[in-house]
């Protein structure tokens, strides 16, 4: 079933409490798949208390040290954040989200990335991401509790997946977030390499990686990329 491929990510949580109460919201709504990096406190009884008879998402939640490792094999990444940054996205509202989510997640792992409780996700988050998710409330007091988060946007995925038997658009063959940051990495090199990225020129790369991120490019297509890059350098060498 396409729903225990759909991953919560949540990012340095301050308090265990909403990681518990995390848990409990993904369960009522049928997802299992709970990951956490650097979260200042699990294991805690303050989670396990909250989670209520969740206790056996808890238990099978995964740490990592790093949002890159969490979300390594994920093919479509939502970040959840109240407000555009530095490095925005495309946006959707939660039940366009959950359209993409099912889609993808009948072939692969997708994510949803949800920030600590007192700051959001950081731009180096979000930049991880392929879309930016925003839960319309009031405008003048727009910042949900973490766990109404989670749970609004379970709900959303839960409903669209009860009407999903077949996928939603055709299947693309996507790459996975890992392999995307290794494009990045790779198109970096070769255009500092030929001097078209200079030192301190970190905006240049980032509307690139906006540029990629809007085409949405599938194993295929990354392929070719990653083929022109590399070809790239071997004429550069020969100079």
């Amino acid at each position: 079933m396409s729903l225990s491929n759909i991953r919560i990510v949540l990012v340095r949580t301050f308090h265990p409490g909403n990681i518990g109460s995390a848990a409990r919201s993904m369960k009522t709504m049928g997802l299992n798949s709970l990951h956490l990096v650097n979260p200042k406190e699990f294991p805690s009884p303050e989670a396990n208390k909250m989670a209520a008879g969740a206790l056996d998402v808890l238990e099978n939640a995964r740490v990592y040290d790093s949002l890159e490792e969490a979300i390594a094999e994920c093919t479509v990444v939502v970040a959840c954040t109240a407000r555009p940054r530095g490095y925005d996205l495309p946006t959707l509202l939660p039940a366009e989200a959950a359209v993409s989510l099912n889609s993808a997640a009948q072939s692969s792992p997708v994510a949803v990335i949800f920030g600590p409780e007192r700051m959001g996700l950081h731009n180096d988050d979000i930049r991880l991401a392929k879309y930016r998710l925003t839960i319309p409330a009031n405008p003048d007091y727009s910042s949900l509790n973490m766990a109404a988060a989670v749970q609004t946007l379970s709900y959303e995925i839960f409903k669209t997946a009860q009407t999903v038997t077949a996928p939603i658009a055709p299947m693309r063959d996507l790459p996975s977030s890992e392999n995307m940051e290794r494009l990045y990495s790779h198109l970096e090199t070769v255009l500092k390499e030929i001097s078209f990225l200079r030192p301190h020129q970190g905006e240049t790369m980032q509307r690139i990686r906006q540029l990629v991120t809007r085409a949405e490019p599938d194993n295929l297509e990354l392929n070719i990329l990653r083929g022109i890059l590399s070809a790239i350098e071997r004429y550069a060498k020969k100079d």
